[in-house]
């Protein structure tokens, strides 16, 4: 899980097949889309506002908690680590948690793929 630490309160988020799935869901795209979606977060704010939220819900799904917060929220929560412009900080950080997340899901399910025996027959 990774913290967003806000003033007066810390936010769980949290990225895996959950969240890609919530936010695939959410943005009416497959899992080629969402690559393509990454590519811009840095320079789409729906696209980031998105992300923060679906692993937001993830969080709140994973650990069984209400999901009380929405995408607004999400903004102020943006604006109070120092926005969408700052290149250092926890909205960067969390970005890099995603990344590496996905590419461990991917890494792992290549890995996998090489395990599984082949199922032809032979003779």
């Amino acid at each position: 899980m990774f913290e967003l630490r806000l003033n007066n309160k810390t936010i769980l988020l949290n990225w895996g097949t959950l969240a890609m799935r919530l936010f695939t869901t959410k943005n009416n795209t497959d899992i080629s889309g969402y690559f393509d979606l990454m590519a811009k977060a840095g320079t789409d704010i729906n696209t980031l506002v998105s992300l923060v939220h679906c692993g937001y819900e993830a969080a709140c799904i994973k650990s069984n908690i209400p999901i009380e917060y929405t995408e607004n929220d999400v903004c102020d929560w943006i604006d109070e680590i120092g926005g969408v412009f700052k290149t250092e900080g926890q909205l960067v950080n969390f970005i890099k948690f995603i990344v590496d997340k996905t590419i461990l899901n991917v890494s792992n399910e290549v890995k996998e793929e090489k395990k599984k025996p082949s199922k032809a027959k032979l003779g």
